[in-house]
Parts: C-alpha cells; structure tokens; sequence
C-alpha cells in the first residue's frame, strides 16, 4: 500500500516543521484513531536530529478477533531521522507485538509555498504481513488474516494522512 498527501499549511515553514519535529504530541487531539504519543530518545548529530516515538492508537477490534489480539498490535514505534537543512524526516515505522508484523517507510517533506504557507508532502509504503500476528491459531489465521490487514489499514492509513488536517486544525485553534 503506497499512501501520499500533500497539504498546505497556512503557517510559515519554520513554525509548521518545528512542531510536527519537537513537539509532535500536541497534533493528537486533532489525528484520528491517536490516544497518546509519547516521545522516547532524541539524539542530535549535526545537522539532523533521530527521534523515536511511540504512537497509541484507539481502535474497535471486532469480537472475533479481541481473543487472540494483543491491543498493542495497533501501536507503533517511530524512528525518525530529521534533515533540517531539507525540510524532511525520513522515518520508517515498528510494530511493538512483532518486528515482520509490517514494513512500513516514508518521507515528509516541508516546502514554503509563500511567506505563510507551508506545503506537506507525506509519502509511505506500506506492506502489512497480518499472517505473523502472534496469537492467531494456525486454525484460524487464513479466516482472520483479511479482518487483520483491514483493521491495520483502517488504523495506519488514515493517521499518515491526516497530519495535514491536524496541523491545520491545530493552527486554527490557537
């Protein structure tokens, strides 16, 4: 699954790239399906800055599949590594119930389109491996398999592309 938005943000690019960079955790009440990001090492090295997150998401699981999913499954860690002289973070996304759960690696891009504008650009690729769900009875798995890949989908999706909205949403709150 490959996912790309591209937003304009009315705030400048400064502003725009050093919140969605340091202070991530404000955006949740404006992203769909997230509880909480909790921000867990920063490290600077020159000019780019590694910084991991772990993202807490809200998601229904249908009855089926609430026995034998662990609810971390629709949690994440974030390895994130910001180039400040391009604009961009390059990130790739863990699952924390199981490392081949999916791969999951992209580019935001933050470009000034006037002196109030900000346009983001995200683009991720994505490949869901829902048969590596531990817990999942080899009984079971081909009848679940489809359930899984489209709660992960329905989880991951939307949050990669509504960062945009957030930022917006955000900006017009303050």
């Amino acid at each position: 699954m490959q996912l790309s938005n591209t937003e304009t943000i009315n705030r400048p690019l400064d502003e725009v790239y050093t919140l969605v960079r340091d202070n991530l955790d404000k955006l949740v009440p404006h992203m769909p399906n997230i509880g909480r990001i909790e921000v867990k090492s920063r490290k600077e090295n020159g000019g780019k800055i590694e910084v991991t997150n772990h993202w807490f998401a809200k998601a229904e699981m249908p009855s089926l599949l609430k026995k034998f999913l662990n609810p971390d499954i629709f949690s994440w860690k974030d390895v994130a590594v910001w180039d400040n002289a391009a604009h961009k973070v390059d990130y790739r996304l863990e699952s924390f119930v199981a490392n081949d759960l999916f791969e999951a690696k992209g580019t935001n891009s933050f470009k000034a389109v006037g002196a109030d504008k900000t346009e983001l650009t995200i683009s991720c690729n994505i490949v869901i491996h829902a048969d590596k769900v531990p817990g999942v009875p080899k009984l079971l798995a081909r009848q679940v398999t489809p359930a899984i890949e489209a709660l992960l989908e329905k989880m991951l999706a939307p949050n990669m592309t509504a960062l945009g909205k957030g930022l917006n949403q955000y900006f017009g709150s303050k």
